[in-house]
């Protein structure tokens, strides 16, 4: 089945329970992951549990081609439902999954936990559109580039479920920070939340967000400085990585913020892969001057496995940060960004010998 783009977001909020597998895509790769925590937050108690939840990558089905059938025909070991989440870089990637689809939907295949699928921008004659579309249980949710009014109806439902509106200075100065990706304007968006803190403890008429409050917030100045500190490390320069970490944090910046960084930078370097330049732009990636030169030699750096294999360290100091609450939220972050910056610095090294 295809749903479109009118009801794919009550689709993923209210899922079918009848349906085994959701194939999430788009150009827009902040929207696709928005919309695929939101379906899977809607299939289980918790996204993070990871005896019930087990996160794969393309490369992980290249490496072992029976693990995406082994995973779907396990049973949960700690009781309720279990769900598989497959993130994939490219449309090659996704030829596994649509091949145990095929056999799922023959009746070939067991199926004991949900599938979820999240891809970039693939192609309508690509193996896996071919697949999900035309089938009973599983769904095509396409995430396009959403309209001023799609973005502002976001902003304003996540700030009112904290109590929280913009005022109309506020608005004007805010929303062009965040057009055209939601893994942008979910960022910043939970940047004001935390800014002006919990409804519990805020007085009454205190849910006003104001121009100053979106000033004392340095939403664009601090994603520039945390860019700065994700640049150094994806290009390998490991003291230069760790002496920017501390100054940022010196001056505020957040262990959620760097990993949030991060996970938007391996974005963009897959989609320049997979989508070519001009796709990597759309979705933010330096068009001009020394930046746009530091990402196409990060882009020639780092490979598509090496990517994954970034992208699920960083999931998992997500993760953690999420279970060991905010204390060490930059610790975790710092660590991640040398494990980084190491691992860039090596593959340098053996490219240049």
């Amino acid at each position: 089945m295809k749903a479109t783009a009118r009801d794919v977001n009550a689709r993923l909020a209210q899922p079918d329970r009848d349906l085994t597998a959701w194939l999430i895509y788009g150009p827009d790769r902040g929207l696709v992951r928005e919309r695929a925590n939101l379906l899977v937050k809607a299939l289980v108690d918790d996204p993070d549990d990871p005896f019930n939840v087990t996160k794969l990558t393309d490369e992980d089905l290249k490496a072992d081609p029976a693990m995406l059938a082994d995973n779907m025909a396990a049973l949960s070991m700690m009781g309720g439902d279990r769900l598989v989440r497959v993130q994939i870089s490219t449309e090659a990637g996704g030829a596994p999954i649509a091949e145990f689809l095929k056999e799922f939907e023959a009746g070939k295949m067991p199926a004991e936990a949900w599938l979820v699928v999240e891809a970039g921008d693939i192609k309508p004659a690509g193996k896996l559109r071919k697949t999900f579309e035309p089938a009973k249980k599983a769904l095509a949710a396409p995430c396009y580039a959403e309209t001023g009014r799609d973005l502002v109806a976001f902003v304003d439902d996540a700030l009112a479920a904290e109590g929280l509106h913009l005022e109309s200075d506020a608005r004007a100065r805010f929303l062009p920070l965040i057009e055209g990706d939601r893994g942008v304007a979910r960022s910043e968006v939970d940047k004001l939340i935390l800014y002006k803190g919990p409804k519990e403890v805020r007085g009454d008429g205190e849910g006003a967000i104001t121009l100053a409050d979106i000033e004392a917030s340095a939403a664009a100045g601090g994603d520039a400085a945390l860019d700065r500190v994700v640049d150094t490390a994806m290009s390998g320069r490991v003291k230069d990585a760790d002496a920017s970490w501390m100054r940022a944090r010196s001056g505020g910046a957040s262990g959620v913020g760097l990993v949030r960084t991060i996970q938007r930078r391996i974005d963009l370097l897959s989609e320049l892969k997979s989508g070519g330049p001009d796709a990597a732009m759309r979705l933010g990636a330096p068009r001009f001057g020394p930046a746009a030169d530091s990402f196409k030699q990060q882009a020639a750096l780092w490979n598509e496995r090496a990517l994954d294999q970034a992208r699920q360290a960083a999931f998992e100091a997500e993760r953690q940060m999420k279970r060991a609450g905010a204390a060490p939220a930059e610790l975790l972050g710092g660590d991640l960004l040398l494990k980084l910056a190491l691992r860039a610095e090596a593959m340098s090294s053996r490219r240049s010998t």
